[in-house]
């Protein structure tokens, strides 16, 4: 396939989010591991996906926050039966944020891009500062079972969704990454 068969549909990016959620339609009640946030919703890994236009109450918690628990729906089902590479799950959508959920979101996704931006900056050295690493790893705890080898890449991939898109004047072009706030 392609580069321009492939269509960017989110409106804003994902972090990596490795935090258990729980996730109700009223009728049964799901618990599982998020993999990834945006501003917008969260992709949750799953065998046993709830069907797309499941609506109902996702409960997780942003860390130094109290839980928040927000009305969602299922926007996105992946699932592979063929490809154990491919992460199967759902994505919901939140919907009905109230401002304060809304800033505790931005204010949780800003910190985590300034700390993967920070942490880019110290892995750029030859030899990084063993102590500066593990002080930033700290805000990154997905990141702690990586060595210096895929933090670097991971680090780099993540951070260039911070920059602009270099095709950005090619008619192909996916829309540029923008600042969190």
């Amino acid at each position: 396939m392609s580069q321009a068969q492939f269509v960017e549909r989110r409106k804003q990016y994902r972090l990596p989010y490795e935090e258990k959620i729980v996730f109700t339609d009223g009728n049964r009640s799901f618990t599982a591991y998020a993999s990834n946030i945006s501003r917008g919703g969260l992709f949750v890994t799953s065998v046993d996906p709830f069907p797309i236009n499941t609506q109902g109450h996702i409960a997780f918690f942003i860390p130094g926050q109290d839980m928040l628990c927000l009305k969602a729906k299922v926007v996105h089902i992946v699932f592979d039966r063929q490809r154990c590479e491919v992460e199967n799950g759902m994505g919901f959508m939140f919907s009905e944020v109230t401002e304060k959920q809304q800033e505790i979101l931005n204010n949780h996704l800003q910190g985590e891009q300034e700390a993967y931006l920070e942490l880019r900056q110290i892995l750029s050295a030859e030899h990084p500062n063993n102590a500066e690493m593990v002080r930033c790893l700290a805000t990154l705890p997905n990141l702690r079972r990586h060595d210096l080898l895929a933090l670097r890449y991971r680090v780099s991939r993540l951070c260039t969704l911070f920059e602009p898109d270099p095709m950005a004047g090619s008619p192909d072009a996916r829309p540029a990454a923008r600042k969190i706030g």
